[in-house]
C-alpha cells in the first residue's frame, strides 16, 4: 500500500472520532507547550545571565589583590595586553542627591576604560580615565542611577552637585553600561583617581586590575603569566595565590553555562512530565481505536493487507496527532512568549526573558514526533499481529 493511501485512511479514521482526537491533541498541546515554554525560559535565562556576566566582567582577565600603579603599568606593557584598567572601590561613602540618600557603588578607575568596558556616553561628557593626575571634583554616573534620580526628583542627573562622603561633586556625564543593571545598588559613580585619595579612601592601591587581551583565546596563558609576574615582584612562588587571585571572564562564563544548563535540564524535566501524561493519553486513544476497529483490520488483512501496512497506518495516526499537537503547542509558546517578554520588560525584570530559539523549536518538533512513535508503537504492533479469522469473529 502506498504511503499516501495510508495517510488518507489515517486522516479519515481520525476525523471519524473527531472529539476523541481533539482531546488527545489537547493533551499533546499542553505537554509540548510545557516542554517548549520551560526550555525557552531556560534559554532566555541562560542568554541573559551569560550576557550580563560578559558585560559585567571588566576585560578578559581580572586580577584581585592589593595592586599598585606600578603593577598596572607592568600589566599594560605586556605584549598580550590590549588595554588594562585599575579600579579603586570606595566603601561606606554616603551618597546624597537632591537631599535624598542613595545606595550607590563608588569607584575610581585608571586606564583605558572605554576599551576594557563596553559602554557608551548618553549625555554630558567624561573625564580622561587615562590621566592619573586629574583631580577635579567631578563624577560620571551610570544610566540606572540617572533613571532612578529622574523618577524620584524629575530632574536629570547631569549638572547636579551631589555629596559623596561629605565632599561636593558635579555630575558631568551619564554612561550606559549593561553591567550596571547586574548590581543591586541604585547605580555607580566614577570619581577621578587623584580626587578619591585621602578623601574617600586611605589607600592608593587598586583592588582589581582588568585586562583586555589582544587575543582572548590566550586568556589561560596570559592569566598564568600575570600571576607569576606579580608573585615574582613580591618574592613569592609563581603559582601562589596568597596575595593575588586571577580569574577570567571565560571561566566565569563557563561556570554560569554549567549552572544554567542544569536549570534548563530541570525545567525540561518538569515540562516532560506533562508531555508524558499527554503521551499516555495518545497510547490510550490508539489502543481504544485498535479495539474498535478490530473487524476492519481483520477484513483488510483478509484481502491482502500486510502486517507492516497495518503497523504503519496506526503509527501514522499516532504521529499525526502528536505532530499537530506539537505545532499548536510551539505556536502557542511563541505567541505567549511575545506577551511575556513585553510584560517582563515593562516590569523591569530584564534578567528574565523567554527565548523561543530555533534549537528549542527543533527539539520540540523532534520530541512531538518521537512521542507519537513511542506511544503509538505498542498499539500499532498489537493491531498488526491480529489474525484475520480471529479479528472477523470479534463482536
Amino acid at each position: 500500500m502506498k504511503l499516501r493511501h495510508i495517510i488518507q485512511e489515517s486522516s479519515q479514521a481520525l476525523r471519524a472520532n473527531i472529539l476523541r482526537s481533539s482531546l488527545t491533541i489537547i493533551g499533546i498541546v499542553v505537554g509540548i507547550f510545557a516542554v517548549t515554554a520551560m526550555l525557552a525560559l531556560g534559554e532566555g535565562l541562560s542568554q541573559n545571565i551569560i550576557g550580563r556576566i560578559s558585560s559585567f566582567s571588566q576585560g578578559d582577565i581580572s586580577v584581585q589583590g592589593s595592586l599598585t600603579t606600578q603593577d598596572l603599568a607592568w600589566v599594560t606593557e605586556q605584549p598580550y595586553t590590549k588595554a588594562a584598567i585599575g579600579t579603586v572601590s570606595v566603601s561606606g561613602a554616603d551618597v546624597i542627591i537632591g537631599g535624598e540618600d542613595y545606595n550607590v557603588t563608588v569607584s575610581s578607575i585608571v586606564g583605558d576604560f572605554m576599551t576594557v568596558q563596553d559602554f557608551s556616553i548618553l549625555t554630558g561628557t567624561m573625564f580622561d580615565f587615562k590621566d592619573i593626575e586629574f583631580r577635579e571634583q567631578v563624577v560620571v554616573a551610570t544610566t540606572d542611577l540617572d533613571t532612578k534620580v529622574r523618577e524620584d526628583t524629575g530632574r536629570a542627573l547631569v549638572g547636579q552637585v551631589i555629596s559623596i562622603g561629605g565632599q561636593q561633586y558635579e555630575v558631568i556625564g551619564v554612561v550606559d553600561i549593561e553591567s550596571a543593571g547586574f548590581s543591586r545598588t541604585d547605580g555607580t559613580l566614577y570619581v577621578p583617581y587623584q580626587t578619591v585619595l585621602g578623601t574617600l579612601t586611605n589607600t592608593s592601591n587598586f583592588s582589581t586590575i582588568g585586562v583586555s587581551l589582544e587575543d582572548s583565546a590566550f586568556f589561560e596563558v596570559a592569566g598564568k603569566h600575570i600571576l607569576a609576574g606579580l608573585n615574582t615582584s613580591r618574592y613569592l612562588a609563581s603559582d601562589s595565590e596568597d596575595l593575588f587571585q586571577v580569574s577570567t571572564a571565560q571561566s566565569i562564563i563557563e561556570s554560569a553555562q554549567e549552572t544554567t544548563s542544569m536549570i534548563s535540564l530541570f525545567l525540561g524535566i518538569v515540562g516532560g512530565i506533562a508531555l508524558f501524561v499527554g503521551g499516555i493519553g495518545t497510547m490510550n486513544m490508539m489502543l481504544t481505536t485498535v479495539t474498535e476497529r478490530t473487524k476492519e483490520i481483520g477484513l483488510r488483512k483478509a484481502i491482502g493487507a500486510r502486517r507492516r501496512d497495518i503497523l504503519l497506518q496506526i503509527l501514522v495516526e499516532s504521529v499525526f496527532l502528536t505532530s499537530l499537537g506539537g505545532i499548536i503547542g510551539i505556536a502557542l509558546t511563541w505567541i505567549l512568549a511575545q506577551f511575556a517578554n513585553q510584560a517582563l520588560s515593562a516590569s523591569g525584570m530584564s534578567t528574565l526573558s523567554v527565548v523561543v530559539s530555533a534549537d528549542v523549536v527543533l527539539l520540540a518538533t523532534v520530541v512531538a514526533v518521537g512521542v507519537g512513535v513511542v506511544f503509538g508503537l505498542y498499539p500499532a504492533n498489537n493491531a498488526s499481529k491480529l489474525q484475520p479469522v480471529d479479528a472477523l469473529r470479534t463482536e
